[in-house]
């Protein structure tokens, strides 16, 4: 494998993410989700890629209202996320700041959100919710309960463990963008 350069390892970083949001199958669209909870504890969950615009280095998921994850980023809007592409042997390593949209504003997504992906934002009691038996709850999808996490990157890390060589690329918003060779 011939070595990129800074520009071609971010491409190749958001075609990877292109093409996680461009097909419903693939296991590309799950990432790793860091918060941070009120005891400073880090918080891990896998969430769905939904958006990504490569302009505005953005990634957007969607969540419940209710969810853990809403309530820890209220308080600490930092968040990383992580994809493992086997395909192509890269990790991304991503982190920004989080904004969620929910209420009126979100109306317009709910819509085009199918019937059969409504009842993740529904269940009753509400996310994280102790319960007496693991079918102890129901389903009322509510857009009320329908959020958008919009991530503006400020730090993308890329590791390719190619077996005709490692190598790792950072890049960071504050020096627009311009990468750096890192150790793998």
């Amino acid at each position: 494998m011939t070595k990129p350069t800074l520009n071609t390892a971010w491409a190749q970083a958001w075609a990877i993410l292109q093409q996680a949001i461009s097909d419903d199958r693939s296991p590309l669209r799950y990432m790793t989700l860091a918060t941070v909870d009120k005891g400073n504890a880090p918080q891990l969950r896998t969430v769905v890629l939904r958006e990504m615009d490569a302009d505005k280095a953005t990634l957007c998921i969607f969540t419940d209202t209710r969810s853990h994850k809403v309530a820890e980023l209220g308080e600490n809007d930092a968040v990383s996320l992580h994809l493992w592409a086997p395909d192509h042997l890269f990790q991304l390593r991503l982190s920004g700041h989080a904004q969620i949209t929910s209420g009126e504003p979100i109306k317009k997504l709910w819509r085009t959100v199918p019937e059969h992906m409504r009842e993740a934002y529904g269940h009753v009691p509400s996310p994280g919710t102790k319960i007496t038996a693991s079918d102890a709850w129901d389903v009322y999808p509510d857009v009320k309960n329908f959020a958008k996490i919009t991530v503006s990157l400020s730090h993308v890390d890329i590791v390719c463990l190619s077996r005709g060589g490692h190598w790792r690329a950072g890049f960071i918003k504050e020096n627009n963008w311009k990468g750096d060779w890192l150790t793998p």
